[in-house]
Protein backbone atom coordinates (compact mmCIF):
# COMPACT_ATOMS: atom_id res chain seq x y z
CA UNK A 1 0.00 0.00 0.00
CA UNK A 2 2.70 2.84 1.01
CA UNK A 3 4.46 2.19 -2.94
CA UNK A 4 0.62 2.39 -3.99
CA UNK A 5 0.49 5.99 -2.21
CA UNK A 6 3.27 7.38 -3.37
CA UNK A 7 1.89 5.98 -6.72
CA UNK A 8 -0.98 8.09 -6.76
CA UNK A 9 0.84 10.81 -5.15
CA UNK A 10 3.53 11.57 -7.96
CA UNK A 11 0.40 10.90 -10.58
CA UNK A 12 -1.24 13.48 -8.86
CA UNK A 13 1.50 16.11 -8.40
CA UNK A 14 2.52 15.22 -11.88
CA UNK A 15 -1.38 16.22 -13.11
CA UNK A 16 -1.31 19.34 -11.10
CA UNK A 17 2.70 20.54 -12.47
CA UNK A 18 0.72 20.43 -15.79
CA UNK A 19 -2.24 22.05 -14.74
CA UNK A 20 0.02 24.60 -13.38
CA UNK A 21 2.05 24.84 -16.68
CA UNK A 22 -0.95 24.71 -18.71
CA UNK A 23 -2.39 27.55 -17.01
CA UNK A 24 1.11 29.38 -16.89
CA UNK A 25 1.63 29.24 -20.86
CA UNK A 26 -2.05 30.63 -21.69
CA UNK A 27 -1.62 33.41 -18.87
CA UNK A 28 1.70 33.80 -20.88
CA UNK A 29 -0.12 34.46 -23.99
CA UNK A 30 -2.83 36.54 -22.84
CA UNK A 31 -0.04 38.54 -21.05
CA UNK A 32 1.92 39.05 -24.57
CA UNK A 33 -1.30 39.59 -26.64
CA UNK A 34 -1.91 42.68 -24.03
CA UNK A 35 1.67 43.92 -24.33
CA UNK A 36 1.49 44.02 -28.13
CA UNK A 37 -1.59 45.69 -28.52
CA UNK A 38 0.12 48.13 -25.75
CA UNK A 39 3.07 48.55 -27.64
CA UNK A 40 1.27 49.37 -30.89
CA UNK A 41 -0.61 52.50 -28.72
CA UNK A 42 2.27 53.49 -26.36
CA UNK A 43 5.60 54.73 -27.69
CA UNK A 44 7.04 53.91 -24.62
CA UNK A 45 5.54 50.42 -24.21
CA UNK A 46 7.03 49.69 -27.86
CA UNK A 47 10.33 51.14 -26.88
CA UNK A 48 10.73 48.89 -23.70
CA UNK A 49 8.74 45.52 -25.45
CA UNK A 50 12.49 43.62 -25.78
CA UNK A 51 12.55 43.72 -21.63
CA UNK A 52 9.06 42.60 -21.34
CA UNK A 53 9.21 40.01 -24.05
CA UNK A 54 12.66 38.78 -21.90
CA UNK A 55 10.39 38.08 -18.83
CA UNK A 56 8.21 36.10 -20.51
CA UNK A 57 11.30 34.38 -22.45
CA UNK A 58 10.51 30.79 -20.97
CA UNK A 59 8.20 30.67 -23.63
CA UNK A 60 10.65 31.57 -25.98
CA UNK A 61 8.50 35.01 -27.26
CA UNK A 62 10.17 37.14 -29.27
CA UNK A 63 10.07 40.56 -29.65
CA UNK A 64 10.14 41.48 -33.48
CA UNK A 65 9.91 44.94 -35.99
CA UNK A 66 6.93 43.24 -37.92
CA UNK A 67 3.82 45.65 -37.68
CA UNK A 68 1.42 43.81 -35.68
CA UNK A 69 -2.66 44.33 -36.81
CA UNK A 70 -5.44 43.33 -35.46
CA UNK A 71 -8.06 43.92 -37.50
CA UNK A 72 -10.80 42.81 -35.65
CA UNK A 73 -10.12 44.92 -32.78
CA UNK A 74 -8.80 47.79 -35.36
CA UNK A 75 -5.95 47.94 -33.58
CA UNK A 76 -3.02 48.81 -36.39
CA UNK A 77 0.05 50.93 -35.24
CA UNK A 78 3.03 51.90 -37.51
CA UNK A 79 5.50 52.45 -34.64
CA UNK A 80 7.64 49.32 -35.37
CA UNK A 81 7.09 50.04 -39.12
CA UNK A 82 8.80 53.80 -39.17
CA UNK A 83 10.93 53.42 -36.10
CA UNK A 84 12.45 50.24 -37.26
CA UNK A 85 16.08 51.35 -36.49
CA UNK A 86 15.09 52.83 -33.09
CA UNK A 87 13.98 55.80 -31.18
CA UNK A 88 17.28 58.45 -30.85
CA UNK A 89 15.30 59.35 -27.58
CA UNK A 90 12.10 59.48 -25.88
CA UNK A 91 10.72 62.87 -24.65
CA UNK A 92 7.52 63.71 -25.63
CA UNK A 93 7.13 61.02 -28.91
CA UNK A 94 4.24 61.30 -30.81
CA UNK A 95 2.93 60.11 -33.62
CA UNK A 96 1.05 61.63 -36.59
CA UNK A 97 -1.04 58.63 -37.21
CA UNK A 98 -2.86 60.39 -40.25
CA UNK A 99 0.69 60.57 -42.18
CA UNK A 100 2.80 58.17 -40.34
CA UNK A 101 5.51 59.92 -38.88
CA UNK A 102 6.59 60.12 -35.68
CA UNK A 103 8.56 63.44 -33.99
CA UNK A 104 9.86 64.13 -30.29
CA UNK A 105 9.63 67.02 -29.22
CA UNK A 106 12.12 69.19 -26.72
CA UNK A 107 10.12 70.74 -24.21
CA UNK A 108 13.76 72.72 -22.98
CA UNK A 109 14.25 74.45 -27.21
CA UNK A 110 10.45 74.90 -27.88
CA UNK A 111 10.89 73.20 -30.90
CA UNK A 112 10.83 69.35 -32.71
CA UNK A 113 13.81 67.66 -31.36
CA UNK A 114 13.92 64.91 -34.25
CA UNK A 115 10.94 63.28 -36.83
CA UNK A 116 11.53 60.30 -38.32
CA UNK A 117 9.51 58.68 -41.33
CA UNK A 118 10.18 55.84 -43.78
CA UNK A 119 10.11 57.06 -47.35
CA UNK A 120 8.79 54.65 -49.84
CA UNK A 121 7.05 54.78 -53.20
CA UNK A 122 3.95 54.18 -51.21
CA UNK A 123 4.65 56.93 -48.97
CA UNK A 124 5.72 58.94 -52.15
CA UNK A 125 2.55 58.44 -53.72
CA UNK A 126 0.13 57.81 -51.85
CA UNK A 127 -3.06 57.18 -53.18
CA UNK A 128 -5.15 55.82 -50.64
CA UNK A 129 -6.28 58.54 -49.14
CA UNK A 130 -8.12 61.11 -51.79
CA UNK A 131 -9.03 63.92 -49.52
CA UNK A 132 -5.28 64.62 -48.61
CA UNK A 133 -3.64 67.43 -49.82
CA UNK A 134 -0.26 65.78 -49.38
CA UNK A 135 1.40 62.58 -49.77
CA UNK A 136 2.48 61.23 -46.49
CA UNK A 137 6.23 62.11 -47.11
CA UNK A 138 5.35 65.73 -48.13
CA UNK A 139 3.49 66.31 -45.19
CA UNK A 140 5.61 64.90 -42.92
CA UNK A 141 8.52 67.67 -44.62
CA UNK A 142 5.89 70.45 -44.76
CA UNK A 143 5.50 69.82 -41.22
CA UNK A 144 8.87 69.98 -39.78
CA UNK A 145 9.54 72.84 -42.16
CA UNK A 146 6.46 74.69 -40.33
CA UNK A 147 7.83 74.16 -37.15
CA UNK A 148 11.82 75.29 -38.27
CA UNK A 149 10.68 78.52 -40.00
CA UNK A 150 10.93 80.71 -37.57
CA UNK A 151 14.73 79.81 -37.27
CA UNK A 152 15.51 79.97 -40.74
CA UNK A 153 15.58 83.95 -41.16
CA UNK A 154 19.30 83.53 -41.07
CA UNK A 155 19.82 82.57 -44.39
CA UNK A 156 18.71 79.12 -44.40
CA UNK A 157 19.35 77.79 -47.77
CA UNK A 158 15.94 76.01 -49.08
CA UNK A 159 17.16 74.91 -52.63
CA UNK A 160 20.00 72.92 -50.71
CA UNK A 161 17.37 71.28 -48.39
CA UNK A 162 15.44 70.63 -51.38
CA UNK A 163 17.97 68.57 -53.05
CA UNK A 164 18.83 66.70 -50.07
CA UNK A 165 15.05 65.89 -50.08
CA UNK A 166 14.98 64.81 -53.87
CA UNK A 167 18.23 62.62 -53.06
CA UNK A 168 16.28 60.69 -50.21
CA UNK A 169 13.45 59.91 -52.97
CA UNK A 170 16.45 58.79 -55.32
CA UNK A 171 17.77 56.51 -52.69
CA UNK A 172 13.90 54.97 -52.49
CA UNK A 173 13.66 54.69 -56.04
CA UNK A 174 17.18 53.05 -56.34
CA UNK A 175 16.68 50.73 -53.49
CA UNK A 176 13.28 50.75 -51.75
CA UNK A 177 12.91 52.38 -48.15
CA UNK A 178 14.73 55.19 -46.33
CA UNK A 179 14.08 55.72 -42.92
CA UNK A 180 14.84 59.33 -42.18
CA UNK A 181 15.26 60.78 -39.60
CA UNK A 182 15.55 64.62 -39.17
CA UNK A 183 16.52 67.30 -36.35
CA UNK A 184 18.12 70.30 -35.25
CA UNK A 185 21.55 70.96 -33.29
CA UNK A 186 22.75 73.63 -31.23
CA UNK A 187 26.08 74.46 -30.77
CA UNK A 188 27.38 77.11 -28.96
CA UNK A 189 29.52 80.45 -31.30
CA UNK A 190 32.54 81.85 -30.64
CA UNK A 191 33.12 85.38 -29.74
CA UNK A 192 36.29 87.22 -31.02
CA UNK A 193 36.43 87.39 -27.21
CA UNK A 194 37.20 83.60 -27.33
CA UNK A 195 34.04 83.58 -25.48
CA UNK A 196 31.75 81.22 -26.28
CA UNK A 197 27.38 81.91 -26.54
CA UNK A 198 24.31 80.56 -27.50
CA UNK A 199 21.91 82.65 -29.38
CA UNK A 200 18.24 82.61 -28.56
CA UNK A 201 15.31 84.27 -29.76
CA UNK A 202 11.62 85.73 -28.93
CA UNK A 203 8.82 83.43 -29.66
CA UNK A 204 5.28 83.46 -27.93
CA UNK A 205 6.81 85.58 -25.38
CA UNK A 206 9.68 82.99 -24.38
CA UNK A 207 13.23 82.77 -25.23
CA UNK A 208 13.93 79.66 -27.11
CA UNK A 209 17.44 78.67 -28.54
CA UNK A 210 18.27 78.81 -32.29
CA UNK A 211 18.92 76.12 -34.07
CA UNK A 212 23.12 76.56 -35.56
CA UNK A 213 22.64 73.30 -38.12
CA UNK A 214 20.15 70.60 -39.54
CA UNK A 215 20.61 66.93 -39.46
CA UNK A 216 19.27 64.35 -41.58
CA UNK A 217 20.35 60.56 -41.08
CA UNK A 218 19.27 58.45 -43.69
CA UNK A 219 19.37 54.55 -43.37
CA UNK A 220 18.83 52.94 -46.56
CA UNK A 221 17.08 49.37 -46.37
CA UNK A 222 17.58 47.85 -49.91
CA UNK A 223 15.05 45.63 -50.17
CA UNK A 224 15.40 45.26 -54.24
CA UNK A 225 18.27 43.92 -53.53
CA UNK A 226 17.76 41.08 -50.99
CA UNK A 227 21.32 40.22 -50.45
CA UNK A 228 22.66 43.95 -49.75
CA UNK A 229 22.66 44.52 -46.28
CA UNK A 230 21.23 48.60 -45.10
CA UNK A 231 23.94 51.37 -44.68
CA UNK A 232 23.44 54.57 -43.48
CA UNK A 233 24.40 58.21 -44.60
CA UNK A 234 24.45 61.45 -41.97
CA UNK A 235 24.26 65.04 -43.13
CA UNK A 236 24.42 68.41 -41.57
CA UNK A 237 23.49 71.61 -43.07
CA UNK A 238 24.09 74.69 -41.23
CA UNK A 239 21.55 77.48 -40.63
CA UNK A 240 23.52 80.07 -42.47
CA UNK A 241 23.59 81.41 -45.99
CA UNK A 242 25.22 79.00 -48.42
CA UNK A 243 25.69 78.81 -52.20
CA UNK A 244 23.30 77.31 -54.33
CA UNK A 245 25.56 75.42 -55.90
CA UNK A 246 27.21 73.82 -52.97
CA UNK A 247 27.31 69.93 -53.29
CA UNK A 248 25.48 67.61 -50.43
CA UNK A 249 28.35 65.74 -50.80
CA UNK A 250 29.62 68.38 -48.70
CA UNK A 251 27.22 68.30 -46.10
CA UNK A 252 28.14 64.43 -45.45
CA UNK A 253 28.95 64.04 -41.47
CA UNK A 254 30.00 60.97 -39.30
CA UNK A 255 26.82 59.58 -37.07
CA UNK A 256 28.37 59.82 -34.28
CA UNK A 257 29.12 63.57 -34.35
CA UNK A 258 25.75 64.11 -34.58
CA UNK A 259 25.13 61.94 -31.35
CA UNK A 260 27.78 64.26 -30.09
CA UNK A 261 26.33 67.16 -30.71
CA UNK A 262 22.75 66.71 -30.10
CA UNK A 263 23.06 63.85 -27.14
CA UNK A 264 20.86 61.53 -28.97
CA UNK A 265 21.57 57.86 -29.86
CA UNK A 266 20.87 56.62 -32.63
CA UNK A 267 20.14 52.67 -33.53
CA UNK A 268 19.89 51.90 -30.16
CA UNK A 269 19.51 48.10 -29.49
CA UNK A 270 20.73 47.50 -33.13
CA UNK A 271 23.95 46.45 -34.69
CA UNK A 272 25.61 49.52 -35.72
CA UNK A 273 28.44 48.12 -38.31
CA UNK A 274 25.77 49.27 -41.19
CA UNK A 275 27.81 53.12 -39.85
CA UNK A 276 29.85 54.29 -42.14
Amino acid sequence: FPIMGKGVVALLAATAGSFFALGAYYQHSEVIRNIQHLEQRNPHAYFIRRKLYDLLSIFSVRATSVELSDEKLNRKHKLAGILKYGFPSMSEISLNETFDFVTSFDRRNSAIQWMCERVNSTTRMNNERPSSNFSQSEASRVFFLSNIKPFTKRGFNLAIWERLLRHVSDLSNKHGTVYVYTGSIYLPRELKSGSWFMEYQSENNSMVAVPTHFFKVLVVDPIFESDSPPYAEAYVMPNSPMSDSTDIKTLLSDIRDIERSTGLRFFEGHDRNFIN
